[in-house]
């Protein structure tokens, strides 16, 4: 199996509690590549549209933050 499919399987569990926590900000910190904008997309839109029956997060209340250090 490429490293790269070995790496996205060994971490599903760590980007879904990601994706799912509410109670508190996540940080998502890994190498290029490696799907950090997918995952905090997925999040986002889990506080906006929870599949869960939870509460959605008014947008208002939500900042998102990227930035590529060269």
């Amino acid at each position: 199996m490429p490293e790269q499919q070995r790496t996205a399987l060994a971490d599903q569990a760590a980007r879904q509690a990601a994706i799912n926590e509410r109670a508190r900000n996540v940080v998502i910190d890994a190498r290029a590549g490696t799907g950090k904008t997918t995952t905090l997309v997925a999040r986002l839109v889990e506080m906006v549209a929870p599949t869960d029956g939870t509460a959605a997060v008014p947008i208002g209340r939500i900042a998102a933050i990227t930035f590529t250090r060269k």
